[in-house]
């Protein structure tokens, strides 16, 4: 059996720091990019074409839903929907669909043709597992918030980890 027998002069050894430096660089980089990708692929039609617009709409209607009480019982989601639509109307200048009708499907609400917001009151398991797959065809087109009303924690919970389980957690969940 022969060996080669390798040496290694000590200006060759000099170099090695060098070396392992630059190849913890390129795999930074290359994570950095994959990530810097991964998240460009995640943003919405109307993020990548209106960025600047998208975030105007999201600061304000974050905004309004941080200040909104709700004084009164809701009978039902559409009340709740109802209501929201009215408040957000009467709050901003954006202009404010209830429910139309597009190629992506029906949001409860549209605000400025780039924030869909699906509403939920007090959702069963069904309900829950619909409002996820709506969710993931609306963000494609639109950024896409889910507004709960009236519903336990537990429930919460549940579309949070599915969400996350689905690559979808960057759609928040707003609770009421």
């Amino acid at each position: 059996m022969k060996f080669l027998k390798y040496h290694m002069s000590d200006d060759n050894k000099s170099h090695i720091p060098k070396l392992i430096l630059a190849g913890v660089i390129g795999v930074l980089a290359g994570s950095w990019w994959k990530s810097a990708k991964i998240a460009e692929s995640k943003k919405s039609r109307a993020e990548c074409e209106s960025p600047d617009f998208v975030n105007e709409a999201c600061y304000k209607i974050n905004e309004l839903l941080n200040e909104l009480e709700i004084l009164d019982e809701m009978e039902d989601e559409d009340d709740f929907r109802d209501v929201l639509a009215e408040y957000l109307t009467k709050y901003t200048d954006f202009e404010i669909e209830l429910t139309p009708n597009t190629l992506i499907g029906q949001p409860d609400i549209l605000i400025g043709g780039v924030l869909a917001l699906e509403v939920k009151y007090n959702p069963n398991k069904s309900e829950m597992d619909r409002c996820i797959g709506q969710c993931a065809g609306y963000s494609r087109e639109w950024v896409t918030w889910i507004i709960l009303y009236d519903t336990p924690p537990s429930r919460i919970n549940y579309i949070s980890e599915v969400l996350v389980d689905k690559g979808l957690d960057y759609i928040p969940i707003i609770s009421f």
